[in-house]
């Protein structure tokens, strides 16, 4: 609603609904337990790390643009792994996990495809690679 500035009663009354039916589902699978997580205070401060991230990016993924126009060659990514200890199954591993692939995906050169549990490595897509561990992992998780 803030970025179309709209503000009609249908919308309004739909927004709430799909909200209330979001947060219905939310706290029925929570109370489950299938699968606790728990997000520490400390993992929660480290999001502010990933914005100062997507400036260089953008500037990165334009310069690839502006190659892929003069040369009219495919520029070609590369996935990336780097080793990651939270793979394991208790609270504070599947947090560590859900946060680096959802803040870790944030910037728009890397995206974070997920932890591979078997190997202890975190893999993340860059079409401009960087290989540089703050680029792959912003959370400072590993």
């Amino acid at each position: 609603m803030v970025l179309v500035d709209s503000v009609r009663i249908a919308e309004l009354v739909a927004g709430a609904v799909v909200a209330a039916i979001a947060a219905t589902g939310f706290e029925a699978v929570r109370r489950q337990r299938v699968a606790a997580q728990a997000v520490r205070p400390d993992l929660a401060l480290r999001g502010w790390r990933v914005l100062p991230k997507a400036v260089p990016d953008v500037w990165r993924l334009t310069r690839a643009a502006l190659v892929q126009l003069r040369r009219r060659e495919p520029v070609r990514g590369r996935v990336v792994a780097m080793p990651f200890g939270h793979t394991g199954d208790d609270g504070d591993d599947r947090a560590a996990r859900a946060l680096s692939a959802a803040l870790g995906s944030i910037a728009p050169n890397s995206i974070v495809i997920g932890v591979d549990r078997d190997n202890g490595f975190l893999l993340v897509h860059q079409l401009e690679p960087t290989r540089k561990p703050s680029d792959l992992d912003p959370l400072q998780l590993r």
